[in-house]
């Protein structure tokens, strides 16, 4: 799954996680929210459960729920937890570095994605799970995701 799909389920599940921060929500359940599969919903729960956003509860009436307070949880933290890769990549192929501008374009274009990057992260910060809940249980009360500053 690519990095931006695993982010945006991730804060799906997180989502629905929220909605009943105490239960435990089986990977089954959430699967189907989400129309992915349950396998997929136990991998982004583990790197989850290793930034400490959800716990896991093996055995009857076990499954997944948050650790931690939806207004606690940024969707920065969500982006770093489900990260795999860069959001720009930089060609797989080195250019011609008999070009001018085939030398300077890896570390000018690699400058530019991380600022990129940083940006989308700081933006990302600005905005709760609790926000998102809040937008997706309520959403003719808002044009817009209420955002922290």
């Amino acid at each position: 799954m690519p990095a931006s799909c695993q982010f945006a389920t991730g804060v799906h599940l997180l989502a629905l996680l929220a909605q009943s921060p105490a239960a435990f929500r089986t990977s089954n359940e959430i699967a189907e929210s989400t129309m992915t599969h349950p396998v997929v919903v136990r991998r982004l729960m583990a790197s989850l459960q290793e930034a400490g956003m959800a716990e896991t509860q093996k055995g009857p009436g076990g499954g997944v729920r948050l650790s931690r307070l939806p207004r606690q949880i940024t969707l920065a933290d969500v982006y770093r937890a489900v990260k795999t890769s860069e959001p720009l990549h930089l060609p797989h192929t080195p250019p011609n570095k008999k070009c001018p501008i085939g030398q300077a374009m890896h570390r000018i274009l690699e400058d530019i994605f991380t600022g990129a990057e940083e940006a989308m992260i700081r933006e990302l910060a600005r905005t709760t799970l609790n926000d998102v809940l809040e937008n997706a249980m309520h959403p003719s009360s808002s044009a817009c995701i209420p955002r922290v500053t």
